[in-house]
């Protein structure tokens, strides 16, 4: 028999001292993870999320496998990177897609079965309804029962609800049977004085109950009562009734069949769809309406112009101040620097929501301190206190001034620090073969910063071109064009006018043509992206080796 050397564990054993601190974190953090999928599972059955249910399962299953296998040691770095990518990169890209892809908007906003469910609440008085009589009990303050007779003296009691309230399914309607509930009947009229402890109420004390004509009691197979005062009701029956077979709406009301437009997502009655309607896949018309439908298109146009036109201006003068200040900054000679410095960078420290809120105050026309300051100027030309954030034109400058002044010290900044990487041998060497200062400066200075700032100045135009907060905090897209039919102003960016096509225009939402028009700003973000790389990368075959 051999030995076992001494202090070393059995052969397929993990010794438990190399189990150290890292492995039972990983355990602890995987086993929370797993805990909350599985508590996740049973919602997403009964909602029948069967792809989110399936990305939860797989998902779950390979971040386990990633790191608890020897295999996949390397891929464990990655995965934290690539599930933030996931989940805020890709998945929204794809989800944005998918709803442009249906007619997802105002009187479309629910699904088939949650409309069929609304069209079932719905219900009517018939014009020679059946009539009951009722008595109250309880208090006036609440805690109700309601007890309901026929005309053929049968007898329903019911805890009320209100007539806002959805209708319960039959099966779930809870009616008080008096043979299993005390109550009391001294005078033996068939009508107790009380019951399960709560007194009958006067006509005085019903008058007392808010909304009482509100008051429902469901009576199975037959409808609800309504009460009409404090001693009668009236029948109601449910209007709409949904037949699974033929996919058509009943409406007992008009004696006619509706049948279901999936094409349209409405059911349509005598000809006329009814609201409200359903989610249905229209395929690509929400994007072929942007570019066919001329009242799309044309107000489409005029904000994309305007929102490239923003963003250019924005990007170019914000560097060309900051590299302004850069380059004096790089002079010797300048004093109090730090302190200059510090407060050059105050308009980019501080939060953008506060400080846009701040610049509307200043340029509003009757009492900005922005007009106060510049009147004795605008009185030389005879012209009265300037119109900042209703003129088309000067809204259109207000928003490039203040985009301007909240972004050049981050150009600073970065212009600074660019300025410190170029050698000075370069400049000295071009001085010395007769350069002068503007010609060192746009034949050596300035491409060699571009290589290194050009990501930055493209990342820049990327947030300008999608500058939300600016625009809606200080002009919300106004003054408005007028003569189109979706909501479009002066100062929109293709942004603030997606958000007013998908929930604040005031004339209904529209999510599918709203996601159509994000993604095409994707794209076009994209595109421009991909060619301002190129021209990046040009410069750095040119000066990437100086």
């Amino acid at each position: 028999m051999v030995e076992r050397e001494k202090g070393r564990a059995p052969f397929g054993v993990l010794p438990f001292r190399t189990l150290g601190p890292g492995f039972w974190l990983r355990l602890f953090t995987l086993g929370m993870l797993d805990a909350l999928a599985i508590y996740a599972l049973p919602f997403l059955i009964q909602q029948h999320n069967w792809l989110v249910l399936a990305v939860l399962i797989l998902g779950t299953a390979g971040i386990n496998y990633v790191y608890f296998a020897k295999r996949a040691f390397p891929i464990r770095w990655l995965v934290p990177g690539l599930f933030f990518l996931l989940i805020m990169m890709i998945y929204p890209i794809f989800y944005t897609f998918w709803v442009a892809l249906h007619n997802w908007s105002t009187g479309h906003i629910l699904t088939k079965p949650q409309v069929v469910d609304l069209f079932e609440q719905q219900v009517f008085e018939p014009e020679v309804g059946e009539r009951f009589s009722v008595v109250l009990y309880g208090h006036p303050d609440g805690d109700l029962i309601i007890r309901v007779e026929r005309e053929d003296g049968s007898v329903f009691i019911g805890v009320p609800r209100s007539s806002n309230d959805p209708v319960p399914e039959d099966d779930a309607i809870d009616l008080i049977d008096l043979a299993t509930t005390p109550f009391v009947d001294d005078d033996g009229d068939g009508v107790p004085e009380s019951i399960d402890g709560r007194p009958r109420l006067t006509l005085g004390e019903v008058l007392q109950i808010q909304d009482v004509n509100r008051l429902v009691v469901d009576i199975p197979d037959l409808g609800e009562a309504r009460l009409q005062t404090g001693t009668s009701a009236k029948l109601a029956e449910q209007r709409f009734v949904y037949d699974e077979a033929t996919s058509a709406m009943l409406d007992r009301v008009r004696g006619i069949s509706c049948p279901a437009d999936d094409a349209t997502g409405n059911f349509v009655c005598a000809g006329a769809p009814i609201d409200p309607g359903w989610r249905v896949v229209i395929g690509l018309d929400n994007f072929t309406d942007v570019a066919t439908d001329a009242r799309i298109r044309e107000p489409f146009v005029k904000v994309f112009v305007w929102n490239v036109a923003f963003a250019v201006i924005v990007v170019t003068l914000q560097l060309a101040i900051g590299l302004l200040l850069a380059i004096n900054f790089q002079d010797r000679r300048m004093r109090a620097k730090k302190l200059y410095r510090a407060i050059l960078i105050l308009p980019w420290a501080m939060p953008a929501f506060i400080s846009v809120i701040v610049w509307r105050a200043l340029l509003n026309q009757r009492f900005g301190k922005l007009n106060d300051l510049i009147e004795p100027v605008t009185n030389l030309f005879g012209n009265d206190r300037i119109p900042w954030l209703t003129d088309p034109i000067w809204a259109k400058a207000a928003v490039i001034l203040v985009t301007v002044w909240l972004g050049f010290p981050y150009m600073f900044l970065v212009a600074s620090g660019a300025l410190q990487a170029i050698p000075e041998d370069l400049k000295e060497a071009g001085r010395v073969d007769g350069a002068t200062s503007r010609q060192v400066f746009w034949r050596i200075t300035f491409p060699l910063l571009m290589v290194s700032i050009a990501p930055l100045v493209i990342a820049s135009f990327g947030f300008n071109f999608n500058n939300f907060i600016n625009i809606f905090l200080l002009t919300e897209g106004g003054p408005p064009l007028v003569g189109y039919d979706v909501p479009v102003g002066h100062t929109d960016i293709l942004i603030s006018f997606t958000y007013n096509l998908a929930s604040a225009s005031g004339r209904g939402q529209n999510f599918g043509l709203a996601a159509a028009i994000t993604f095409f700003i994707f794209m076009i973000v994209v595109i421009l992206s991909i060619v301002s790389f190129r021209f990046t990368k040009k410069l750095e075959e040119v000066y990437g080796n100086l």
